[in-house]
């Protein structure tokens, strides 16, 4: 934690001299630490954990070594406040995207007093998480390989008269069996729901030579997978062999080429330029990939303007797909890890 902490001073010296963590998310990826109901407030000389009375025993316990101090009581805007002006507290940053409006607020008043700037900003973190230390690549690995078998599972047992919502227990039913817990919600769209990219799971009963698409995550130690599938249940027809022929060439041109140093957009525009070739230009309704970390998505996002360039080490997704309203969408996720010279393919389920 206190690296962390210590790279974020430096990132910021110039613009604050502590920062407040108040979400999971944040505190996690700090800490290490799981559960949630704390806050971390990290000034120049000492790092706070602010805590209720009820759990200050399990944070002594858990934050013993890592030079934390505790301070429990309630509520925590007035211990943090209390500590900001102990320690001679200037400005305070925190995360926009992760402080509630309320928590927000109730602080600025009570810092104000001591005149106290508490500064929101966007994406504190963002710089930090983007890239994965070895264990938090391990932890990335594991929950990629989980989703792999389980969509291969799941594809082997799919048969007509199943519902998407069928499919859709039966993803998490295997997540369960394998001690983990869903990233987000499991897509299952059949036939012409596919052609929805966030459909919502349904009684719709998938029929023979039907289309399948499925979209499941899960989260192992606290990092996320990212994985979609596209199927076809029985006799392909023509244009799914086409359309889907289209968005695996349009993944496969970003797969084998992608690489540290490369402009993020560089992603979108390839993945994007076989596609339009190809005559589906608009139909190609959402971005190339995002990054995949503690949260489902994360910086970078691969957008036609996104900014800065790939770094190693960096987890992201790669997902190009063709929606044709009324008929059926395709598809076609992975996971990847960007490396100096390439990448390499977390998820491993059969593409067909």
């Amino acid at each position: 934690m206190l690296n962390k902490i210590k790279a974020l001073q430096e990132k910021y010296k110039t613009e604050g001299e502590a920062f407040l963590f108040t979400n999971q998310k944040e505190t996690f990826y700090l800490s290490g630490a799981e559960f949630d109901g704390f806050w971390i407030f990290a000034c120049r000389q000492t790092i706070y954990v602010v805590c209720s009375k009820m759990t200050q025993n399990q944070m002594k316990e858990f934050f013993a070594g890592q030079n934390a101090e505790i301070i429990a009581g309630a509520p925590f805007s007035a211990q943090t406040a209390k500590a900001a002006k102990d320690n001679a507290v200037k400005r305070i940053i925190t995360d926009a995207k992760y402080i509630s409006a309320a928590d927000f607020i109730v602080l600025q008043k009570k810092l104000a007093a001591n005149n106290i700037e508490l500064c929101a900003k966007t994406g504190v973190l963002d710089n930090l998480r983007i890239v994965k230390t070895s264990e938090e690549i391990a932890n990335l690995r594991k929950a990629c390989e989980i989703v792999s078998q389980v969509c291969q599972t799941v594809k082997e047992e799919i048969k007509a008269g199943m519902t998407e919502l069928d499919v859709c227990y039966r993803v998490l039913e295997l997540f369960a069996q394998n001690k983990v817990k869903e990233s987000f919600t499991p897509i299952v769209a059949a036939g012409e729901n596919s052609a929805n990219p966030h459909h919502a799971s349904s009684n719709r009963k998938i029929r023979e030579n039907d289309i399948i698409m499925m979209d499941i995550g899960c989260v192992y130690k606290g990092y996320c997978s990212d994985l979609t599938r596209t199927y076809f249940l029985g006799k392909i027809n023509t244009k799914f062999r086409e359309i889907w022929d289209i968005v695996k060439e349009s993944q496969s041109a970003v797969l084998k080429a992608i690489k540290a140093g490369l402009p993020v957009s560089w992603a979108d525009k390839t993945a994007r330029n076989v596609i339009d070739a190809a005559g589906y230009k608009d139909n190609f309704i959402h971005t190339t990939g995002h990054g995949v970390g503690i949260e489902i998505h994360e910086m970078p996002l691969l957008a036609y303007n996104a900014e800065g360039v790939f770094l190693s080490s960096t987890a992201v997704t790669v997902e190009p797909g063709i929606y044709l309203a009324g008929e059926f969408g395709v598809r076609i996720e992975d996971t990847i890890l960007i490396t100096e010279n390439g990448c390499e393919i977390l998820t491993s389920a059969p593409y067909k």
